[in-house]
């Protein structure tokens, strides 16, 4: 049987001994130990007194008059707690409204004055994730006009809209001018060179016999006529300013008369005389209409 001991000489249970013999050896070393105690003077333990060092209760850690012994840690954080909170209810009854103050201008000045609906992170937040504005700007770049390229897929109301803001109107789209529009003054069309020059054109009457003529200024600017009989002469739906040249030609017969309508004058009154001779200019006719007297202002000279 294994007879271990500590330094002190107590004697030590083993696990190769058997149950009763222990049992007997650890009711001695208990024994021993407390002899040895008793020899030494040691009470047992109380509550303020451990290994020889006296422990402060509860009241004399509260009142702190107990010099000589020692707060265990629970009664120390309570009283770090009971001061802290004292000492905040202090400083917050005191300064609460320099302290509320402080906050707020810190607070003020982080914002900068920025509108309610973005001063915090998460309005921020939301906005910069909302993808409707920025849909929406992507869409007013897109209808910007642009200049890289000619087919940008501008919608009809876009293009109208461009056209409208570069002072274009709708000339910036007309057709090229038909004749007929350009001779009348109406129409929205451009003027080609090729019309230009056909409007200055004439515009072949065909025969005129005996009765009124009746030239319609709407249609052109020169006019050729044949008589076939005596005719009297009037100009229809002139523009103010609107010059015309009318040439006369007699036809195989000859002798053809013309005659003019009141609205139309010639210097000092004086009406042309009209050559006669077969297949011959009989006249040629040039005038002025003015609006402001309702009168053609012309003159006219005859080839013999």
């Amino acid at each position: 049987m294994p007879n271990n001991t500590t330094t002190r000489g107590y004697p030590l249970p083993h696990p190769d001994n058997v149950a009763r013999e222990d049992a007997q050896r650890i009711r001695d070393a208990i024994q021993a130990i407390s002899e040895d105690l008793e020899s030494m003077g040691i009470e047992p333990a109380t509550e303020t007194d451990i290994g020889g060092v006296r422990l402060a209760t509860a009241a004399e850690a509260t009142a702190g008059a107990a010099t000589d012994a020692v707060p265990v840690v629970k009664r120390v954080k309570d009283m770090i707690t009971a001061a802290t909170t004292a000492l905040h209810t202090s400083v917050a009854g005191e300064y609460a409204s320099a302290i509320s103050n402080a906050v707020t201008s810190a607070i003020d000045a982080l914002k900068g004055g920025v509108d309610p609906a973005y001063d915090t992170l998460v309005e921020i937040a939301a906005k910069l994730t909302d993808m409707t504005q920025i849909n929406a700007i992507l869409d007013s770049l897109a209808k910007r006009l642009r200049v890289d390229t000619a087919t940008q897929g501008l919608d009809a109301t876009s293009q109208a809209n461009g056209r409208a803001n570069l002072g274009l109107g709708n000339i910036a789209i007309a057709n090229g001018v038909v004749l007929a529009d350009l001779r009348s003054g109406t129409g929205q069309g451009v003027i080609t060179t090729d019309k230009a020059w056909a409007a200055a054109g004439f515009v072949d009457l065909g025969n005129s016999g005996s009765g009124n003529l009746n030239i319609d200024c709407s249609t052109g600017v020169r006019f050729r006529v044949i008589l076939t009989g005596n005719v009297t002469v009037n100009f229809l739906n002139p523009k103010d300013g609107q010059g015309v040249d009318v040439t006369f030609v007699q036809d195989a017969t000859g002798g053809r008369s013309i005659s003019w309508n009141g609205n139309v004058r010639f210097p000092n009154g004086i009406v042309p005389a009209v050559a006669t001779g077969a297949n011959g200019w009989a006249l040629v006719y040039t005038g002025v209409y003015s609006a402001n007297n309702a009168q053609w202002l012309g003159a006219a000279w005859k080839n013999s």
